[in-house]
């Protein structure tokens, strides 16, 4: 049966501009390394039709403007770039039949993943595609959005991305209408951990000069840690290739020790991954006493809930780092929460929103490759995306499986935490270009995450290929 799509009129003639963070984004986006673009891989548990795909996408579109926009330039000199309505839009240049190669597993569907991650976005048009996957095993159905950072970070594709699909199964379940907001908003550090300003301090400086003094310690952090970097500083003009692996664990002993550790499940997930890469270090008989983590967290410490636009980027990036050798998983989580207590209070500093105010004065290219170098510095980036904590359906058809993979940016490492009904689905995206053996990386780092729920559980032999 042939598609149908149809050509939406702009739902608002007014414009949206970029914030200051769009637009650092949409720039790196326009180089050939950094590509800040999230892919989302589920699975369904039953054959999808495409009427039913192209119907959801069709809703998602009205829910996130940006969806059926472009971006033109600002109107006056200085401004920032905006998302105006594309009088032409059609699903028609954003949805794709895919079919997967080989038996249809799982590691088929992540490699066809990578393939469709490398594809560059046609200018002109809104940067997202959406893929169908058929010829899965099991007579399943395999989806793949590829997406541009611009449109929003993780937590607003969240929000927007799964709320319709829960909202759904709720509505399916009960016979009525769900309620709005079915999905349950979780900040890595909720709001009652934010430790509270002491009472007993010195009088600070003037706002203006505290602000000065944080910009200079951070500049100095910034510039010695550009000279002891992990791993080569990827080449701006190099290929864009990425390898994901993924491994699952179930959630409730790793939320069970995270707490009686003292941490969150955030905590615990970035103790996992410190203690992997320990390991791969230690294959290669390198040596590192601290890891640096880069960590984007859902708000900033001083708001007093989550940013209610649906669009954009309001993320707030930590960075802080955590000893690399400590005696056991509960020493570790505790060492990652002092270190989190350290970088994530209400007087932390929003570096990387200054950096995105500065990027526009910097010429593309250039900034590119200090943003690269400034990234390289950590020894991976790691993010944890609670999900729904039930079935999920679109147009009827249950998700079985939810991973959410997030761009390098510089670091050869991304770990990915989304949580669906009692488990967590991992994904680990590595930069071969500058890790070769991927693939041992990988291994290490889901390891140590399936260690969160069975402490106990031996180890394999490091040259498996973990989710591979």
């Amino acid at each position: 049966m042939a598609a149908h799509f149809t050509r939406h009129p702009a739902s608002t003639s007014e414009a949206d501009e970029m914030s200051a963070k769009d637009h650092m984004v949409w720039r790196l986006e326009s180089g050939r390394r950094a590509r800040p673009i999230i892919v989302v891989v589920l699975f369904f548990e039953d054959d999808v039709s495409w009427e039913a795909f192209t119907a959801w996408h069709e809703s998602l579109c009205a829910a996130m403007p940006r969806l059926r926009g472009r971006v033109a330039p600002g109107r006056r000199p200085g401004e920032r770039p905006r998302w105006v309505p594309d009088e032409n839009f059609s699903l028609l240049h954003h949805l794709q039949r895919v079919a997967v190669e080989g038996k249809g597993t799982r590691r088929d569907v992540f490699d066809a993943a990578e393939v469709l991650a490398e594809v560059p976005f046609p200018q002109g048009r809104s940067p997202w595609n959406g893929y169908l996957l058929s010829g899965l095993e099991g007579g399943r159905t395999g989806y793949v959005l590829k997406i541009s950072h611009s449109i929003a970070d993780g937590i607003r594709l969240r929000e927007i991305f799964l709320r319709q699909a829960v909202a759904e199964t709720a509505a399916h379940s009960s016979g009525t209408p769900a309620a709005e907001g079915p999905w349950q908003v979780i900040s890595p550090m909720p709001a009652a951990e934010v430790p509270p300003p002491r009472t007993e301090q010195p009088v600070p400086p003037s706002p203006h000069g505290r602000r000065l003094l944080k910009a200079a310690r951070f500049l100095g952090r910034a510039t010695l840690d550009m000279l002891d970097l992990p791993h080569p500083v990827p080449e701006a003009g190099g290929q864009f290739r990425r390898h994901f692996f993924t491994t699952t664990v179930p959630l409730p002993p790793v939320k069970q020790l995270a707490t009686a550790s003292g941490g969150t499940v955030h905590d615990a997930l970035v103790a996992a991954v410190t203690e992997g890469c320990c390991r791969y270090n230690t294959h290669h008989g390198v040596r590192r006493h601290r890891m640096r983590v880069f960590s984007p967290y859902g708000r900033p410490p001083r708001a007093t809930a989550h940013d209610s636009r649906s669009q954009g980027n309001h993320w707030f990036i930590v960075r802080f780092a955590v000893r690399a050798e400590l005696p056991d998983l509960p020493a570790r989580i505790r060492a990652v929460r002092r270190a989190v207590r350290d970088s994530y209070h209400p007087d932390s500093a929003d570096w990387m929103g200054a950096i995105a105010r500065l990027c526009p004065l910097v010429p593309r290219a250039l900034f590119e490759a200090v943003f690269l170098r400034l990234c390289a510095t950590h020894e991976f980036v790691v993010s944890n995306m609670p999900g729904p904590t039930v079935a999920a359906s679109v147009n009827g058809h249950r998700v079985g499986e939810i991973y959410a993979i997030a761009p390098t940016l510089g670091s050869a490492v991304t770990v990915t935490l989304m949580s669906y009904q009692d488990t967590c689905h991992i994904a680990v995206n590595v930069d071969p270009t500058v890790i070769p053996d991927s693939h041992l990386v990988a291994h290490h780092i889901c390891q140590a995450v399936r260690e969160l729920a069975d402490p106990a559980a031996p180890r394999a032999p490091g040259s498996g290929k973990t989710g591979r």
